[in-house]
């Protein structure tokens, strides 16, 4: 009978409990899958109070830029990433035998925008974004390292400034209900040849540096840059690279990083919309970037979905009444309910969404049932219950 907890133990009884929670995390996934497979699209024009499913084209008569990419949107989603190197306290006789061990980990997300409007062939109606479940397109990624950012913007935003916005996101929860519905696959595809491709001109744009430990810093990065993400070589390549980073900052080579300074959260609060869609929407005023803005150390990765103006959309909400409505084709609004908290902004349509969520809720049941049989069973055979 085994006497002593150690950490496969305490693994076991996570994940038995993480099982059991995605066990029943799945029959309230389900429930609202069937609540938006029973509930039929309406025409804009005809919904009526309560939830309502919808499906149209983002309208807005003001746009705001994405934090990552600069592109013109309703609202946006950046979830941030950081590469972190995990140390499991065992003994190894060598660095070699013990292998690097490294991974991206969940560091901050930021979602903001505006009220935009969904019209379809028989009228619009207004929406409200805050608080959805969002499944949309990826519309930028961008990875950035603190020990090499430049200053350059050669692919619209620059590194120094997508850390500075790093830093003023903070450590902050990421944002439940993100799903990127395919995107995330064609993103992976694409990521490697645009992000990759603009590491590459940087580096090579720099030249051959004088300082023999920074030329092969640089090196590195080349090769790095040559390697799909994927890769099995790419986190070993990483990791070292890092620690010649590190040594190299120790010996006073890099310029010192300010250190974060993460500001208060946003309000979710929106502006109210007080004229109809426009043909071309003004942008947001983008403040300018000030090189003495602190900057976030280490190494990050962001993922940026948008809700996009002239993309379509579905959408499962609430239909409440609109107290800013300047007239009457202006009276209704779709937000996140209080009694139906179910709402959906997805661009996908409404059969492809069924399905999706059909078959993640039914993966969360029979997954998290299988996990927590599983643990439970290894932990009485340890026990010697069973």
């Amino acid at each position: 009978m085994a006497t002593n907890i150690g950490n496969l133990d305490i693994g076991l009884v996570v994940g038995f409990f993480g099982g059991l929670w995605a066990f029943f995390q799945g029959f309230r996934a389900y429930s609202k899958s069937r609540l938006l497979q029973d509930t039929p699209e309406t025409p804009i024009r005809s919904i009526a109070m309560g939830f309502v499913r919808i499906h149209g084209k983002a309208k807005s008569d003001q746009l705001v830029k994405s934090p990552v990419t600069h592109t013109p949107c309703c609202y946006y989603i950046v979830q941030i990433h950081k590469w972190e190197e995990f140390k499991d306290g065992r003994a190894y006789s060598s660095d070699e035998e013990r292998g690097p061990r490294a991974g991206w980990m969940p560091h901050g997300a930021e979602a903001d925008g505006v009220r935009f409007y969904l019209e379809d062939a028989t009228g619009h109606v207004l929406v409200d974004p805050h608080g959805a479940r969002y499944d949309l397109d990826m519309t930028g990624t961008r990875e950035v390292d603190s020990l090499a950012a430049s200053s350059l913007a050669t692919s619209g935003v620059s590194e120094r400034e997508l850390l500075a916005y790093v830093a003023r996101v903070g450590q902050t929860p990421m944002m439940p209900g993100v799903s990127t519905a395919g995107a995330l696959k064609k993103m992976l595809e694409s990521m490697n040849e645009q992000q990759q491709t603009h590491m590459q001109q940087r580096l090579e744009a720099e030249g051959p540096q004088s300082d023999p430990r920074i030329e092969e810093v640089r090196l590195a990065q080349l090769e790095l840059a040559k390697i799909p993400i994927w890769d099995s070589k790419y986190g070993p390549m990483s990791v070292r690279i890092n620690k010649m980073q590190e040594r190299n900052r120790r010996l006073g080579l890099y310029a010192p990083l300010g250190r974060p300074q993460p500001s208060p959260p946003s309000s979710d609060a929106a502006a109210p919309v007080a004229t109809p869609p426009a043909a071309n929407p003004p942008l947001a005023a983008d403040p300018p970037f000030s090189s003495n803005r602190p900057i976030a150390s280490g190494r990050y990765r962001l993922l940026e979905q948008c809700i996009l103006p002239d993309h379509e959309y579905d959408i499962g909400g609430t239909c409440e009444e609109n107290r800013f409505a300047k007239d009457v084709n202006d009276r209704n609004l779709i937000r996140k309910g209080k009694n139906e908290p179910t709402f959906l902004i997805s661009c996908l349509s409404g059969g492809q969404v069924n399905t999706l969520m059909q078959r993640g809720s039914m993966l969360m049941v029979y997954g998290g049932a299988i996990v927590a049989v599983f643990c439970l069973g290894l932990l009485l055979l340890r026990f010697g219950i069973l």
